[in-house]
Order: structure tokens, then C-alpha cells, then sequence
């Protein structure tokens, strides 16, 4: 069994809805003014003739670091204004509709990256300012979405399975890494909500039953349709994923699919939750910093990515953001907690089990139209 404690993913806020947010707006000139022509820092000579007054960041709520952003600013005075979205497909559309010519730098999930980057929607990146990229781990270099590492940096990363209050099941924790503690009626543990999140969700039902989240096979799906039906019929709720977290904590849920950071900041309320990878395989994703193709202020875009992978820097991201961090370099600078779990990831089997979600093209009508059965209460 595979209990994870740390590694996490960014919890939608009260606050996602506000349009935009100037960080530090009393520091600063901002691209050039009274800087050196070159700043040296971070293995990078930055040419501040190039840098732009103001970055723009479409970001999730409450996902970059303040103290970082303040001295990423002091140092080559540059203002980072940030823009926020809840979902991917939020951002997506956004960049659609002619975001990529406001925005210089996006945060992206996996699978976003792939439909931005089949769309024409990212610029490829200048590898020459990055110097800092070597300090990727080696499991985050060529991902499936991104194979090339052209136009994508790793950022943050974590898993979705189960979160499981511990204190209230009466079956050992032994057990507990199965996804049949939710798609068996024979093993339920309890009460559980599943994710409202269609890729998420059916892809749990298909890993449970031994397929990739990624299928088209109509077989596979019309199995996995069936598993879901009844798990509709027996689950407390489809839940968002922070609204997951605090059923659980409130003990009005045994179990809650949901994602690894959520799970953490409910086990630091609750210590009886503990958060486990079901042994069948569970979703991998990791989120990354894309530049868009209209981006005005590209240069700086790079000078910040390569900012936030210095080793020091991506360890105080991570101690902040309390995600799972792809950066190797920082984590000898973790706390001695995160550092802890994220040694221990090493050298464990656990990302062997693990899958990314794909854009399926114009498959992807197929998983749209089995969530929308299932969410209205039909089934094929």
C-alpha cells in the first residue's frame, strides 16, 4: 500500500472569481529604469534593455509564492500581474478568445498543454535562457504531453486517488489502497463522493477495471459506464474537490476521491486521514509553465521561469505551496518533512503506476457523453 501525506494539488478558493491581481505595486520600475544593462543571477545574464515593465501570469488562485514574486520584482523590476481561472478549461477558452496575445505566462496542466500546443495557442520556448531546466528531475523530462520539452516547464505535480478517514472505517488500512472501497459494493468502506470531473472520474472507474484512463474503446467505456451507475447510486455526492475535502474532515464522508493536496491539508486538520494510491494505478497530473504565442513580454517569461528553477527557489515554491515538486535540485533545501516524502518517492515503485490524462481529439465527445448520462441519472 502507497500512503502519501505531502504531495498535492491547488485548492479552488473563495476568491478564484476576482479578475486580476497586481502584485507589489509600490515596488519597482519595472524594465530597465535605474538597473544595470546586464543582471547576472540564477546561472542567467539577463539583458534588462529586454525585460518588460509588467508580466502578465493566468494563474490558479493562491498558486505562486508572494515572497518569491516581491523578489523576483527587487531584483530586475519587473511587476507580476496575475489573472485567475478554476479549471483548465476555463483557461483554455480564455486563451482561445484571445487571451494569448495578454497573457506572457500560464500555468497548464498536462492535457491542456497538449490541446494549446495542437492548437498553435504556444510559443516554443528559447531552451538558451533556461539554464535552470537541468535541475528537473529525469522523470519529468519528455512527458507524454510535451515529449520534446519544447514548450512546457514542469511546476508542480501530484496524484488523485482516496482520501480515507481512517478513524471511522472499521477495516484495516491494509485495504484501503482499492479502488473496490468505492466501485464494489461488496468493499465500500463507507460513505464517499467521487469528483465532479468527467476525465477524472470514469478514468477511476477504468482503472479499476484494468483499462487506461485514456481509452476510446466503446467496450471499455460502456463497462466502465456500468460501474459508474452504481457507484452514482451509492455515493453521498459528486463534489468538487476542496467541497470533498471538508465532507471529509467534517466526518460526513469515509472516503473522498479527490487529489493529493487536497487530502494533505485535510489530514492537517484531521490527523486520522490518511491519503493512499490505489494499487490498480491512479491519475498522475503535473502543472507547468507555458509561454502563449501572442505573449508580448516572452523574454521575461523565460527570466522568470528559469527564476522560480533555481534549486533554493523551487524548495521555497514547494515549502509554500505544499505540492510535489519535479525540481531534483531543490529538494536537499526542503524541510526535513518534504524532503522526507519526496526521497522517499525515489526510490519507491509508486510512479509506475501512474498515468497522465491525454486530449483524445474528437474521441473526447465519447467521455462527454457518458458524463452526461451519468450526471443526469440515465445510463446506455
Amino acid at each position: 500500500m502507497r500512503i502519501l501525506s505531502v504531495v498535492g494539488r491547488r485548492s479552488p478558493l473563495l476568491w478564484a472569481a476576482l479578475s486580476s491581481l497586481a502584485l507589489f505595486p509600490g515596488c519597482g520600475g519595472g524594465g530597465g529604469g535605474d538597473l544595470p544593462p546586464q543582471i547576472e543571477g540564477y546561472g542567467l545574464t539577463v539583458e534588462t534593455a529586454r525585460l518588460s515593465s509588467t508580466l502578465h501570469l493566468f494563474n490558479f488562485p493562491e498558486y505562486l509564492d508572494e515572497d518569491l514574486a516581491r523578489e523576483f520584482q527587487e531584483l530586475y523590476g519587473v511587476q507580476i500581474v496575475q489573472d485567475f481561472f478554476d479549471t483548465n478549461e476555463a483557461m483554455i477558452a480564455r486563451l482561445r478568445a484571445g487571451g494569448e496575445g495578454q497573457f506572457d505566462l500560464v500555468v497548464a496542466s498536462d492535457y491542456a498543454v497538449e490541446i494549446l500546443r495542437e492548437g498553435g495557442f504556444l510559443q516554443p520556448l528559447d531552451l538558451s535562457l533556461l539554464p535552470n531546466r537541468a535541475n528537473l528531475h529525469p522523470g519529468f523530462v519528455g512527458l507524454p504531453y510535451d515529449p520534446e520539452g519544447l514548450y512546457a516547464v514542469p511546476y508542480q505535480w501530484g496524484t488523485t486517488g482516496l482520501g480515507i478517514r481512517g478513524d471511522k472505517v472499521s477495516i484495516g488500512p491494509n485495504t484501503w489502497a482499492d479502488w473496490r472501497v468505492i466501485f464494489d459494493p461488496a468493499r465500500q468502506l463507507g460513505r464517499f463522493a467521487l469528483l465532479d470531473d468527467p476525465r477524472e472520474t470514469i478514468g477511476a472507474a477504468l482503472l479499476y477495471l484494468g483499462y487506461s484512463v485514456n481509452t476510446t474503446d466503446d467496450a471499455e467505456l460502456t463497462e466502465a459506464e456500468a460501474v459508474l451507475v452504481s457507484a452514482r447510486d451509492r455515493a453521498v455526492a459528486f463534489t468538487p474537490a476542496s467541497t470533498g475535502r471538508d465532507l471529509l474532515v467534517a466526518g460526513e464522508l469515509d472516503v473522498s476521491h479527490n487529489h493529493s493536496g487536497e487530502i494533505a491539508w485535510g489530514t492537517d486538520e484531521i490527523p486520522a486521514i490518511a491519503y493512499v494510491v490505489p494499487r490498480q494505478g491512479a491519475v498522475i497530473w503535473t502543472d507547468n509553465l507555458v509561454i502563449p504565442a501572442g505573449s508580448p513580454a516572452a523574454y521575461t517569461a523565460h527570466v522568470l521561469i528559469n527564476f522560480l528553477l533555481d534549486a533554493q527557489n523551487g524548495a521555497r515554491l514547494t515549502e509554500t505551496l505544499r505540492y510535489a515538486s519535479p525540481n531534483l535540485a531543490s529538494w536537499s533545501f526542503l524541510n526535513e518533512t518534504l524532503r522526507a516524502e519526496h526521497e522517499r518517492l525515489a526510490v519507491s515503485d509508486m510512479l509506475s503506476g501512474l498515468e497522465f490524462i491525454r486530449d483524445l481529439g474528437p474521441e473526447r465527445r465519447k467521455y462527454d457523453e457518458l458524463w452526461t448520462r451519468l450526471k443526469a441519472g440515465a445510463a446506455r
